[in-house]
């Protein structure tokens, strides 16, 4: 873990999956203090946990919300196809949507593993791919979220398999943020996002680009308000 990048009131969670057998080692730290509220947060395709906690914004996330406790999953490997990635793209590029509705199994089967060993979980937070793996899970899996915090997201749209899983069960009935930002190229995924999701609370920022909110964005206020809302007696 890099020094200096992690709040000294936050637990981490990294499991690392090798291989494409779904085996599993995982390496855990900890220290004094657990938030009340327990979020699995998933981050973006070609990158580590690593990447999503250092971003500004969710740095700044873990230091305002004392009372919840992010655990960060680390994507299994997917083989040579896609490092990093809850998913890969399909076979013949994303021009050629995939109809494989078990594209994301292993991706499900791991979190399905973490959910038990380590949950329960009160919310999901995807970061760019992370968002439809989220949504993904949601759909496809028995775990129930009270809320699902999706950043710069969008849908798995070259995955049509994938994506009938989602429109089969739609709307979700998860209490959903969907935030993006007006320089963030795939602000064009939200509004399909949304779609999917009962009455969601969207966020846009008109500053932001494709990363979680700066604790001076316009928005920020109202990220935090979300995530507490119903936590403390509030409605």
């Amino acid at each position: 873990m890099k020094s200096g990048a992690l709040s000294l009131f936050l637990l981490i969670f990294i499991a690392t999956v090798t291989g494409c057998t779904g085996s599993q080692e995982a390496s855990v730290e900890a220290d004094a203090y657990t938030g009340e509220f327990k979020i699995l947060a998933l981050h973006g395709g070609g990158e580590d946990p690593e990447g999503l906690m250092g971003q500004p914004g969710m740095q700044a996330l873990m230091s305002d919300l004392s009372e919840f406790e992010f655990f960060f999953a680390d994507a299994p490997d997917h083989d040579s196809m896609c490092d990093q990635c809850w998913y890969a793209d399909p076979p013949g590029g994303k021009g050629e949507p995939n109809e494989d509705r078990n594209w994301a199994e292993i991706s499900i089967e791991y979190l399905d593993g973490i959910v038990e060993d380590h949950g329960p979980f009160y919310g999901i937070l995807g970061y760019s791919q992370g968002c439809p793996m989220a949504t993904v899970y949601i759909a496809n899996s028995n775990t129930s979220f009270e809320k699902a915090f999706l950043f710069n997201g969008y849908l798995p749209t070259t995955h049509s398999g994938l994506n009938d899983t989602i429109n089969e069960v739609a709307p979700l009935d998860v209490d959903a943020l969907i935030f993006g930002g007006d320089n963030d190229v795939f602000m064009f995924g939200l509004e399909e996002l949304a779609g999917v999701y009962e009455e969601p609370t969207i966020l846009i920022s008109s500053t932001a680009d494709h990363h979680l909110p700066f604790s001076d964005d316009e928005t920020y206020g109202d990220v935090l308000e979300f995530f507490r809302r119903g936590t403390n007696g509030t409605l």
